[in-house]
């Protein structure tokens, strides 16, 4: 990379700034660098850990009733015919209120 001409400065002014530049080139490239080796090591310790580490097996459905949990008919119960039928009592229709007196 060319450190010069990268500004509108005399040529001996912009020359002063040239260790700065190539201090943060260097700068930028060890950060790449540390974060591609950190991401690399975060990678291979998760993927140890799914394939080191067993699940855990727990059957949760053990104690369960699943008779509770089936679908039931929806056929009436046989009812006998010594119980008789009641039938809620009809009432009737409120009457209809008088107009507003003007």
């Amino acid at each position: 990379m060319s450190y010069m001409d990268f500004s509108s400065w005399p040529r001996d002014q912009e020359q002063t700034f040239v260790v700065y530049e190539q201090r943060a080139n260097e700068s930028s490239k060890k950060a790449l660098t540390l974060a591609l080796v950190s991401a690399i090591g975060v990678l291979v310790l998760a993927l140890g850990i799914y394939a080191g580490v067993e699940p855990e097996k727990k059957d949760m459905t053990n104690g369960m009733n699943m008779s509770n949990l089936t679908k039931k008919s929806k056929k009436p119960a046989a009812t006998s015919d010594d119980t008789p039928k009641q039938e809620a009592p009809k009432q009737e229709a409120p009457a209809p209120a008088p107009p507003p007196a003007k």
